[in-house]
């Protein structure tokens, strides 16, 4: 693992790794903001359609 690390380092330099790893490691907690979102305007949509 830690040599897979520093080989890809090597390859494209840190910041892009670094921005992977947040990237993959966020992904969950982008998707559910990304439906909360979606939950919000729907219900909004709804509550406007109402009155």
């Amino acid at each position: 693992m830690e040599q897979t690390i520093l080989t890809a380092i090597s390859t494209v330099g840190f910041p892009i790794v670094v921005t992977f790893y947040l990237l993959t490691r966020f992904q969950k907690s982008m998707d559910e903001c990304t439906k909360a979102l979606t939950d919000l305007t729907k219900e909004l949509r709804q509550k406007d359609r109402r009155g």
